[in-house]
């Protein structure tokens, strides 16, 4: 019974503690993926015990039904979501190193703009946006919007949001990559402005 005690107990209480920071965690995200989503939206990442068999080759992904409806929710790899729980308890990394073309960035802030974009792109599907290429277009020109939400400054958001914009237009075009995804394009949010992104 002692052996009982001393294995079950520290055990529950550890699973208790995991699911409240990603409660937290995901109450966080919530609030920035709705404000892209322009709806309540929720923010799924997997728990400590998925996390270790988890394997996927999504970053994120969001349900449809079969109108073509998202549901209220999207689901997180495990993978983006320790890049944004690092990033919301840490801050926001330096990233002056983005722009840089001897690529001195740390492997940790390349990841954490990953993030931010899945984080973006995945709030679009939920405001009801299917195609995979206008999905990722609106996710370049909304980045900046999500890092300044996770506590970049403008100016490092700025530097977020022009990274992707190139990473992205020397993308090959694609499922995700679409010729649109321009200043003028039929993607571009806001045509009436000469800025890139927008």
């Amino acid at each position: 019974m002692r052996l009982f005690v001393f294995i079950v107990v520290p055990l529950i209480l550890f699973s208790g503690w995991q699911i409240v920071r990603r409660e937290q965690t995901e109450r966080g995200l919530a609030r920035v993926a709705s404000q892209v989503a322009q709806r309540e939206v929720e923010v799924s990442c997997p728990g400590f015990w998925t996390r270790l068999v988890e394997i996927t080759p999504n970053a994120g992904w969001v349900g449809f039904d079969e109108n073509g409806r998202p549901g209220d929710k999207t689901q997180l790899s495990a993978q983006t979501c320790s890049s944004l729980v690092r990033l919301r308890k840490e801050g926001p990394p330096a990233v002056d190193c983005l722009l840089d073309r001897t690529h001195t960035c740390r492997t940790s802030t390349l990841e954490a703009v990953d993030a931010m974009v899945t984080l973006a792109h995945e709030s679009w599907h939920l405001r009801g946006v299917l195609n995979e290429a206008q999905t990722q277009c609106y996710a370049v020109q909304s980045v900046g919007k999500v890092a300044r939400s996770l506590g970049f400054d403008p100016v490092e958001a700025g530097l977020v949001e022009t990274y992707v914009a190139v990473a992205d237009a020397r993308a090959g075009y694609d499922e995700y990559h679409s010729p649109q995804c321009r200043p003028g394009g039929a993607y571009d949010l806001h045509p009436e402005t000469p800025g890139w992104p927008t």
